[in-house]
């Protein structure tokens, strides 16, 4: 699509100054459903208004042939725990062995949805779990070199006014 198309996309649907103003206008221009998004269902009611805050922001805060290729494909409210070891019981600092991260809906369910492991710590004896939480967007943004979808995701922090 070209940004002449993308642009008229906006103009016929009265967004006359190429930016978003509520979420349900991802539907209109993008055809996006944010409701249809995966975790969207799962999250509680303080957390929908932050990501329909968060949405619109980040769809605002990229150039229009960005968003042509910004898909979102979940958004969840995730516990993530870190396996912290040492190479020697002396040091000051910790290595991340490993990890989890689990989706957490409404009722305090958890459902696990990435696992992963260091090689290179990963047989370091586990000293302690660090556990924190908070809103996890995840999108695919264009190809990588093999053209297969680029799959990455953000922190949601600031009541969705920021990420990183």
């Amino acid at each position: 699509m070209t940004r002449g198309q993308i642009e008229n996309l906006y103009r016929v649907n009265g967004l006359t100054d190429l930016k978003l103003r509520e979420a349900s206008d991802l539907l209109r221009v993008h055809g996006i459903d944010y409701k249809k998004i995966d975790g969207y269902s799962g999250l509680d009611d303080e957390n929908r208004l932050v990501f329909e805050d968060f949405i619109v922001n980040i769809f605002n805060a990229t150039g229009l042939e960005t968003r042509a290729e910004f898909l979102p494909t979940g958004i969840y409210l995730v516990e993530d725990i870190e396996y912290l070891t040492k190479n020697d019981p002396s040091d000051n600092y910790y290595n991340v062995a490993g990890g989890i991260v689990s989706s957490i809906d409404r009722h305090g369910r958890k459902t696990l949805l990435h696992k992963w492991e260091d090689e290179d710590f990963i047989h370091l004896e586990r000293i302690e779990d660090k556990a924190k939480t908070y809103l996890r967007f995840e999108y695919i943004r264009g190809f990588n070199s093999d053209g297969e979808p680029r799959k990455t995701w953000l922190h949601v922090i600031n009541k969705g006014k920021a990420w990183y």
